[in-house]
């Protein structure tokens, strides 16, 4: 239970990094714009760049207050309950999904830029991310069959 809550410490820290980082688009909203009208002829998907990452941050950071949730749960009512099964199935879909999508506009960037060196490593990130996302689809099916095992133990005794 001491890595579950280590883990829930880290996806709070997290969180307070994605709220600052929120934060520091609305106090620095001025020179984005600037930004990105100098840019946004040199850039693929131009104007709507600066649009795309603010929503793939909104959707890791609701992948992260999910994950929270569901941490949390398993720290006060365990493992195998339905709440934390289904909140970790969301939450990794939620990874998975933002990953993927991060992915395939970043290879559309890749091949439309000059700027390999730099994407290559930004589309290993994506990868990670749909990775991460992956796994926790994988320990969520775990989870399940978990709480059937659970479940049918409860009823025998």
């Amino acid at each position: 239970m001491v890595k579950i809550k280590i883990l829930l410490g880290i996806i709070t820290l997290l969180i307070v990094v994605y709220i600052l980082h929120f934060l520091s688009y609305f106090f620095l909203a001025d020179y984005f714009a600037e930004i990105s009208k100098s840019t946004e002829s040199k850039i693929v998907f131009g104007k709507y760049n600066l649009v795309i990452g603010l929503i793939q941050s909104i959707v890791i950071f609701f992948g992260l207050i999910i994950s929270f949730k569901c941490m949390y749960e398993i720290i006060k009512r365990g493992f195998f309950t339905k709440t934390s099964k289904k909140l970790m199935y969301v939450a990794g879909i939620i990874f998975l999904f933002s990953g993927l999508v991060a992915l395939s506009l970043d290879s559309i960037r890749l091949f439309n830029s000059a700027n390999q060196g730099t994407l290559i490593g930004i589309l290993f990130m994506d990868f990670l991310l749909a990775l991460i996302g992956f796994i926790i689809l994988i320990i969520s099916e775990m989870s399940c069959i978990g709480f059937e095992i659970k479940s049918e133990n409860d009823l025998t005794i």
